[in-house]
């Protein structure tokens, strides 16, 4: 029996983070190499962080869930650009290191100070529901206490280009394909028991095959529908009512049922 998943802290951002952002919580300056998909989970992080009270010492024992659907676009890319120019031989280790889903999860993790399990969810569009998943498998597994659970998405130029001219060739992963992508992050902080900072509790996560590969939910931005999961669960948490969750997309069908969390 997989447990309720209690969310204690719970953060999105649409479009990148800024300098300015990290203010608060670090120096920005050991940031200037990361990627922006890397630091825009990072933000979100520490933001669902400050809402569930984590602290120095809480963060060594989190796991960490980190879904990335398409990965690290603009690395791969520059990696792939370099192979062409200069060979196999001379191809860009810095890139390569980018471009590969795990390279944000370990980001996360030096950053932080998480020494607990971590598994990256790349499934496109169930990434998320994957990601929620997995978390409810390490509680319940007693792997540790409390799981950051990460989505980040990236678009670069080219991908952008691409859209425009093929408004239908990324379908039915990319919600509105006729707008501009973009980047979008979200961050939980959940437990298999209520914490102090408990706010929400989710009574269920199912991610189930469908022969409709069609795409039914109502979107919100043009984004990777992975991370447009998220986005919308975050639209449902605002209200602050129970709700009931229902996302279709290319083949299956997300579902989430939570509600506000009402202290005993």
């Amino acid at each position: 029996m997989l447990p309720n998943l209690f969310i204690n802290g719970f953060s999105v951002l649409q479009g990148d983070a800024a300098a300015e952002d990290f203010a608060p919580f670090m120096d920005v300056r050991k940031l200037r190499r990361a990627e922006p998909i890397s630091k825009n989970a990072l933000l979100c992080a520490l933001r669902a962080f400050e809402q569930a009270r984590i602290t120095d010492e809480d963060r060594a024992h989190l796991a960490i869930s980190l879904a990335m659907g398409a990965g690290a676009l603009s690395s791969t890319l520059k990696f792939m650009d370099s192979i062409i120019e200069d060979g196999d031989e001379l191809s860009s280790p810095t890139a390569f290191a980018s471009s590969v889903h795990n390279s944000t999860a370990l980001f996360l993790s030096l950053v932080l100070g998480i020494h607990g399990p971590c598994v990256v969810t790349g499934q496109l569009d169930a990434s998320f529901a994957g990601a929620l998943l997995t978390a409810q498998q390490f509680l319940a597994k007693n792997k540790c206490e409390q799981v950051l659970v990460a989505v980040t998405e990236d678009v670069n130029t080219l991908f952008s280009d691409l859209l425009h001219k093929e408004p239908h060739a990324m379908d039915p992963f990319i919600y509105q394909p006729q707008l501009p992508p973009t980047r979008l992050a979200g961050a939980l902080v959940v437990s298999a028991k209520p914490t102090p900072a408990t706010q929400f509790v989710l009574h269920s996560v199912s991610l189930a095959p469908t022969a409709d590969v069609h795409t039914h939910s109502e979107p919100l931005l043009p984004i990777h529908s992975c991370a447009h999961s998220v986005l919308l669960l975050a639209e449902y948490l605002k209200k602050k009512e129970s709700f009931a969750l229902r996302e279709q997309f290319a083949g299956v069908v997300l579902e989430i049922e939570g509600s506000v969390y009402v202290r005993p």
